[in-house]
């Protein structure tokens, strides 16, 4: 009897030990070690990265900011399959790649109401490194890597083709998108039990930086595991790679099992970093009991069992803390800044639409001739010129510069401006003609004549007009100019010897300065504006200064942010020359309010 009771003992016995080693279900602490050890200058860089978070935490104006600026993060997902049909097997349906989009914006934006919302979101990317539209999906056939067809990926403790490898195969820049590795299987698990994913901190190198998890781990449909089809998995890989720890964590990077209570005698610097998680041992979470002891405090687990950075079962894990929160969005707004600022969620379309088709195309009456005749040699509005036109001979005589998607000026109603027309040569007298589809209606009509001129073919022709206040704003519109020896009939005419070019502007008013009444700001200035390259704000603030600067587009997506620190007279830079052609709103915010500006990348 006392030997069946030994053997029973030993049983269960190893099966605590099998289940605790089964639990280990995350390889991103055991990773973290290996890197530091291996590179020593990674633990300088994570100190650093640590020493900006903590610094954007304590600052009173992450205090001040406001909870509900949800922040966006554009993800590359590539799907690492095996030759299979898309749909099928390792090759994930769209279906299920987007059930586990959901599941971690749920997660994050706390749809349950158990804990904090972060305020994150997480978008696949519809704008490629190249400028071209995508999915965000990336399919790769793997199946030509003998290691990964056999085993899939190795976190270095295992079977399967290494880790940087298979990255290498796929990956896009990691400042502009976060990149998620879709693998059939994890040290040769068979997408079974053991570790399911793994993610780096902030600051990682390039070739390892981005989440690994197991297609039977992701989603709720399709090839996921019944016992792992939460989301979880993501959710907590993704706390790794916004800054959060194991809520377990211990700080002994040279001990590779979390096999004692880290150290919180300073919650900031010691174990997870967030203080409203008690330190504990994993082995206390193999279970949902929140009433269980924790033996590193004497006091109830709580809801540590309920955190997605434990190893508690996904039924259990259901909250992220308000601690967690201000690291994860700290990181987005320090270390990890340039995912906000990418185009990944821009449409890779050019933001110069195309204006609305006219119900005209103008056709040369053809003559026979060749040579340099009646062609617009430069045409000018708004001190923005476009020359280099051809003549009738060349081009038919009509040229549609609206198809080329070039915003010819940025103008607003109400104000007046100057149009020019040179011709490209000749010693005739011309006609030339303006007109500007105020209504966007597709139709130029007399009201929306606005030059019109007769003139030696070897002098400009000039005047200015006024733009009413009645026109379309915030859209692109059809401007046509059209220079011709006969005279010129209409918007329709046929230019016998001359030419008709349609070139594209857009109307819209400038946003006010606004502000709350106690702000105390003067003097603020935003130029050029239009602004090509660098764009310059300056401002005179009574006082020390300390805010952000906020950058929007008209969907009101971040473009860009950095933080404003000065004295009396502050001046900044901010190089847009990356942005794409359109209206922005730049905002100052500090702890007295907001002050905005719209201003025009041209």
């Amino acid at each position: 009897m006392k030997l069946k009771i030994t053997n029973l003992l030993v049983l269960i016995f190893f099966s605590f030990v099998l289940n605790a080693q089964e639990n280990q279900k995350c390889a991103t602490d055991n990773l973290h070690r290996k890197q530091i050890e291996n590179n020593p200058q990674l633990k300088i860089q994570l100190q650093k990265n640590e020493a900006i978070l903590q610094k954007f935490i304590n600052n009173q104006y992450f205090n001040f900011k406001s909870t509900e600026e949800v922040l966006r993060v554009p993800v590359v997902i590539h799907i690492m399959h095996l030759g299979e049909a898309e749909g099928e097997g390792n090759n994930i349906s769209n279906a299920q790649i987007e059930s586990g989009i959901q599941q971690l914006n749920d997660a994050f934006r706390n749809v349950n109401g158990m804990g904090e919302d972060i305020g994150i979101e997480f978008a696949l990317a519809i704008q490629a490194p190249n400028g071209e539209s995508t999915t965000g999906v990336v399919r790769y056939n793997a199946s030509g890597e003998p290691e990964y067809a056999s085993d899939g990926i190795s976190t270095g403790s295992g079977d399967g083709l290494a880790e940087t490898d298979l990255k290498a195969l796929s990956k896009w820049p990691k400042d502009q998108y976060y990149n998620i590795w879709i693998v059939s299987e994890i040290n040769g698990n068979d997408g079974g039990s053991g570790i399911q994913g793994f993610a780096y901190l902030p600051g990682a190198e390039a070739e390892y930086d981005g989440t690994v998890i197991q297609n039977t781990s992701w989603g709720d449909q399709g090839t996921v595991n019944n016992w792992n089809n939460l989301g979880t998995t993501i959710i907590h890989e993704l706390g790794h790679g916004l800054n959060l720890y194991h809520t377990f964590h211990t700080e002994n990077e040279a001990d590779t099992t979390p096999d004692g209570c880290p150290l919180n005698t300073n919650c900031k610097d010691q174990g997870d970093r967030c203080c409203d998680t008690d330190p504990h041992l994993v082995s206390s979470s193999l279970s949902c009991d929140t009433a269980e002891i924790n033996q590193c405090t004497g006091k109830l687990l709580g809801n540590l069992v309920r955190n997605y950075m434990d190893y508690s079962e996904q039924e259990c894990q259901v909250l992220f803390t308000a601690d967690q929160k201000a690291r994860m969005r700290g990181t987005l707004l320090t270390t990890r800044k340039s995912l906000l600022a990418s185009k990944a969620l821009t449409p890779s379309v050019s933001v110069c639409e195309n204006p609305i088709a006219n119900s005209c195309i103008p056709q040369t009456q053809s003559d026979g001739l060749e040579g340099n005749y009646a062609g617009i040699g430069t045409f000018e509005i708004e001190k923005k010129v476009v020359s280099n036109s051809k003549t009738a001979y060349f081009d038919n005589g009509y040229l549609d510069k609206t198809s080329e998607c070039e915003v010819t000026a940025f103008l607003t109603p109400d104000s007046s401006y100057k149009v020019k027309i040179l011709p490209a040569g000749g010693i005739n007298t011309l006609n030339s003609k303006v007109w500007i589809d105020y209504d966007n209606s597709g139709y130029f009509t007399s009201e929306e004549l606005i030059f019109e001129g007769n003139h030696s073919g070897i002098v400009a022709d000039s005047t200015n007009f006024t733009i009413p206040n009645t026109a379309v704003q915030n859209e692109f519109i059809r401007l046509r100019a059209a220079i011709d020896i006969p005279a010129i009939t209409g918007p329709c005419y046929e230019p016998q010897y001359g030419q008709i070019e349609d070139y594209t502007i857009y109307l819209y008013t400038p946003e006010e300065i606004t502000s709350q009444e106690n702000i105390n700001y003067h003097k603020l200035s935003v130029y050029p504006n239009p602004v090509e390259s660098s764009l310059s704000i300056q401002f005179d603030y009574s006082g020390l200064y300390n805010g952000d600067l906020i950058i929007r587009d008209l969907q009101g997506r971040l473009i860009n942010s950095k933080a404003i620190n000065g004295r009396l007279k502050i001046i900044t830079n901010v190089d847009v020359s990356g942005f794409q052609k359109g209206i922005y709103t730049l905002a100052l915010i500090n702890q007295e309010g907001t002050i905005s500006q719209n201003f025009v990348v041209k």
